[in-house]
């Protein structure tokens, strides 16, 4: 199994206040489709909540709320491989990382044919992984490797 989808470290409960606040705010941000008001945003939010959630946690959280905003808002791929490399840094669980493949793959067959063969390599290091899951992740995971158009 890759690196990035092994141990990744816990994100604090939702029943810390300061990060349920912190998840809050992130979810009710409104910049839809606006890169640049959306950036600032995220920047404003990590301003707002550092020193009261972990670090490492909030990044990460910034950073994978990043990379889907733009592989979703369809956004040129400067922005998606800058946003992908960012999430990249941190280790992700196994159900994120497979996500995050699924994820590129789509913006990649619409947007960006060339970043298709790296697409395609997060997405075989995911059919690797599979025998060693659980059933139920296992299921999960086929189902989401089944739902790309190829």
């Amino acid at each position: 199994m890759s690196g990035k989808m092994k141990e990744a470290f816990a994100d604090p409960s939702l029943h810390d206040p300061h990060w349920r606040a912190f998840i809050l705010d992130m979810e009710n941000m409104s910049a839809r489709g606006d890169w640049r008001r959306f950036r600032a945003g995220l920047r404003r939010l990590e301003r707002r909540h550092a020193g009261h959630v972990p670090a490492a946690s909030m990044h990460r959280a910034l950073a994978e709320d990043a990379f889907l905003c733009a592989a979703h808002w369809e956004q040129a791929p400067r922005i998606v491989r800058g946003a992908l490399r960012a999430l990249l840094r941190y280790p992700l669980r196994f159900a994120l990382y497979s996500f995050v493949a699924a994820e590129y793959w789509r913006w990649a067959s619409q947007v960006s044919p060339a970043d298709l063969p790296a697409a395609e390599a997060m997405l075989a290091e995911v059919r690797e992984a599979l025998p060693s899951l659980d059933e139920h992740e296992r299921w999960n995971t086929e189902g989401l490797l089944a739902s790309l158009k190829r």
